[in-house]
């Protein structure tokens, strides 16, 4: 159990029985139905939708109680390995409104957002065997979903990887998750390059984030692959025809698939967002990834000093 995890499963039960408890009693006793055939199916229908999932990408909804109100958590899985997808919301008792979150005013919401940053941490770190750099167990780590050829992704890539993450290199892990988006053309084939590269090792796939991120102005979708397969043969001890062939067969889809998947779960919508610890920073505003990495590196440290003045 990796060290996130281990601090999750230590804190919950006390944060469970602490000020994260419910401070008023519920509707006891009620029963709360599980969901029939139809209702599974518009549920179903309505996801495949409003995600623009197609209809042949079969989907399995589970539920269960949220709280003794009969809200429901609903929890929709892709029963497709290659196309992987996964989305969890909370249905009110009629089914008819659907959301990412549920609050709940008899919790204490200092406790509840700690208990979600941890929740979220242990989500990610579970799926944390990306692109990645510093050490495992680092006390802070960051997940980065980012998109090659998003402008603010390379702010991102310079300002976090040679700032703020090189300046204090052994207490920061960071994790590189493929977010490539619709609208950018060359955006997934690059994604799909890097994870080949990465295949070869580690140092290949950062190579080619810096080499996608530099040249990002002059890279087009009819040249990407010759200029990709250029700058390949001239990186020692790498093998250009691998990566090609790699690429030819699309042999990574399912990597940068399965990150889609994993954004998507977490509410991914746009590139850079980050997770510090769990916490979540959309965008890249430098100020703000350093008080993020800042405050996780004080929680993680109980009895030493927090953020700097």
């Amino acid at each position: 159990m990796s060290k996130l995890s281990t601090a999750v499963a230590a804190l919950l039960p006390i944060m469970l029985g602490g000020t994260c408890a419910a401070q008023r009693p519920g509707l006891a006793g009620q029963a709360c139905l599980p969901l029939d055939a139809a209702q599974r199916y518009r549920l179903i229908r309505y996801v495949q939708g409003k995600y623009n999932l197609p209809v042949t990408l079969g989907l399995d909804v589970g539920d269960s109680a949220a709280n003794e109100l009969c809200y429901r958590k609903l929890d929709f899985r892709s029963q497709d390995s290659h196309r992987p997808f996964r989305l969890t919301v909370y249905a009110s008792p009629d089914l008819r409104f659907l959301s990412r979150d549920l609050m709940d005013d008899s919790v204490d919401p200092a406790c509840e957002e700690r208990k979600a940053r941890l929740d979220m941490a242990a989500k990610l770190d579970e799926s944390g065997n990306g692109p990645s750099l510093g050490p495992k167990d680092a006390p802070v780590t960051i997940a980065l979903f980012s998109d090659f050829q998003c402008p603010y992704c390379a702010n991102a890539a310079s300002g976090l990887i040679h700032d703020v993450f090189a300046g204090d290199g052994t207490a920061v892990r960071l994790v590189f998750h493929y977010f490539p988006l619709l609208m950018h053309a060359w955006a997934r084939p690059a994604a799909e390059a890097a994870a080949c590269a990465r295949q070869q090792g580690d140092s290949y796939f950062w190579m080619l984030h810096d080499y996608f991120f530099e040249h990002q102005k002059d890279l087009k979708p009819e040249t990407l692959r010759a200029n990709l397969i250029e700058y390949a043969a001239g990186i020692h001890g790498i093998d250009p025809a691998r990566l090609n062939a790699c690429i030819e067969q699309k042999a990574a889809a399912a990597e940068v698939d399965r990150d889609l998947a994993l954004g998507a779960s977490v509410g991914v919508t746009g590139t850079p967002t980050m997770f510090v610890n769990g916490e979540r920073v959309t965008g890249y505003r430098q100020e703000e990834i350093r008080a993020a990495v800042e405050r996780a590196r004080g929680q993680s440290a109980p009895g030493k000093e927090g953020a700097k003045e």
